[in-house]
C-alpha cells in the first residue's frame, strides 16, 4: 500500500493529504454520552515545493488543527499524510521522528512563541543539539549565519527576546524555524500579531527565504491580502471541510462557493473595480459538536434547498478548481 501511494505522487510533492480528519471525544457532563467534535473531516490537499498553500475561515473551521496534522504535534484521527514517502498519520515514533526536522513551525504571538528566559543564540542552537551531531563552534556558526539571513545583526545572538520589537523577535522565530534546513514550514497567522508596516518587512522575508531555498509554505490566516500577495493555492474551510481549493488567480477573481464570495467580499479593496457586492451572512458558525445534517453551510448559506439539507455535497471539479457546493453551476 505504501508502495503504490509513493508512486502516484508527483516528484515535487512534498506532502499529500487524502481524507485527513481528527476527532475528538468531548465529555457533556454526568449521565450524557460523550460528544465527537469533527475538527477535521477529510480534508486532501497537496503541497509542492517552493509554493505556497493558504488556508482560510472562520475560526473553528479547522486551520489549526490541521497545522497540528502536519506538524505532527498529534495524531490525525484518519486518512493519509504522506511525506517523504512516509504515512505520517500511521507512522510509529523512530519514523516521525526522522520525518518531523522536515517540518517546522512559525506561531502566531512572537511574544509568546520565545523563551523569555534563554538567549537568542541559545534558542536558534537547541533544534542543532537535539537533531543533529554538529559540535558547539558550529552550531554557533549556523546560528549567527542564519541570524544574518534574517536581517538581523551579530550582536543580537547574545540578547534576551524582551530587548526585541515584535518585528525582530518574529524574524527570530524564523530564523529558528529554518535552522535545520526544513522542506515545509508551516505559519499559523505569522503577521497578525504585529504592525501593518512590520507585516510587511516579514512577509517579504518569508518570500525572499522561499525564493532562495524553495522552502514550502502552508500558510494560515484570516487576513485575505496578505493571502493574495504570497499564495499559489487557496483552501477554503469551513466546519472542517475544505469548501473551495484551487489557484490563487482562480479563487480571487471568481470565487464560487458562497463562502468563499462571502470571505472575499469583507475583504476591503483600494481599486472600486476590485470591490464586491457585500454578502452578509446571517447566524453563527454552527457547533462541531452538532454540525447541521447535508451542506455544513447551508444554514448561513442564502442559496440553500432542501437537497442542501439533506446531502452532503461532494467537493468535486468546477472551471479549474474543487468546489463543494450542489448548485454551483447555477449560482455561478
Amino acid at each position: 500500500m505504501m508502495t503504490q501511494a509513493i508512486d502516484t505522487m508527483a516528484p515535487t510533492n512534498l506532502l499529500e493529504a487524502k481524507n485527513l480528519s481528527r476527532h475528538y471525544s468531548i465529555s457533556q457532563g454526568f449521565f450524557k454520552p460523550r460528544a465527537v467534535a469533527r475538527a477535521l473531516d477529510g480534508v486532501s490537499f497537496v503541497l509542492q515545493a517552493g509554493k505556497t498553500l493558504a488556508v482560510v475561515g472562520e475560526s473553528g473551521c479547522g486551520k489549526s488543527t490541521l497545522a497540528r496534522q502536519v506538524t505532527m504535534i498529534e495524531p490525525p484521527t484518519g486518512g493519509q499524510l504522506w511525506m517523504e514517502g512516509v504515512d505520517i498519520a500511521t507512522a510509529d515514533r523512530t519514523l516521525l521522528k526522522k520525518v518531523r526536522p522536515l517540518v517546522q513551525m512559525v506561531f502566531q504571538n512572537p511574544y509568546a512563541s520565545l523563551n523569555p528566559r534563554k538567549k537568542v543564540g541559545a534558542m536558534l542552537e537547541e533544534p542543532l543539539i537535539i537533531n543533529t551531531a554538529l559540535s558547539a563552534a558550529q552550531r554557533a556558526e549556523k546560528g549567527r549565519a542564519m541570524l544574518a539571513r534574517v536581517g538581523l545583526r551579530p550582536e543580537h545572538y547574545s540578547r534576551y527576546p524582551h530587548m526585541f520589537s515584535g518585528g525582530q523577535r518574529q524574524r527570530i522565530a524564523i530564523a529558528r524555524a529554518l535552522m535545520l534546513d526544513p522542506k515545509i514550514i508551516v505559519a499559523d497567522e505569522p503577521v497578525s500579531a504585529l504592525d501593518v508596516s512590520i507585516q510587511a518587512q516579514v512577509l517579504n522575508l518569508l518570500m525572499d527565504l522561499q525564493r532562495d531555498s524553495g522552502v514550502a509554505y502552508l500558510f494560515i490566516s484570516h487576513n485575505l491580502t496578505v493571502v493574495e500577495l504570497l499564495a499559489d493555492e487557496v483552501l477554503v474551510m469551513y466546519l472542517g471541510k475544505a469548501v473551495e481549493h484551487g489557484s490563487k488567480a482562480a479563487i480571487f477573481s471568481r470565487p464560487l462557493h458562497p463562502y468563499t464570495k462571502a470571505l472575499l467580499a469583507s475583504t476591503p479593496r483600494i481599486d472600486p473595480r476590485q470591490r464586491q457586492e457585500k454578502i452578509m451572512l446571517s447566524g453563527e458558525l454552527p457547533s462541531p459538536l452538532a454540525p447541521p445534517p447535508g451542506c455544513a453551510f447551508n444554514t448561513r448559506c442564502p442559496h440553500a434547498i432542501d437537497r442542501c439539507r439533506i446531502e452532503v455535497p461532494p467537493l468535486a471539479p468546477f472551471e479549474g478548481r474543487l468546489v463543494a457546493c450542489h448548485r454551483v453551476a447555477e449560482i455561478s
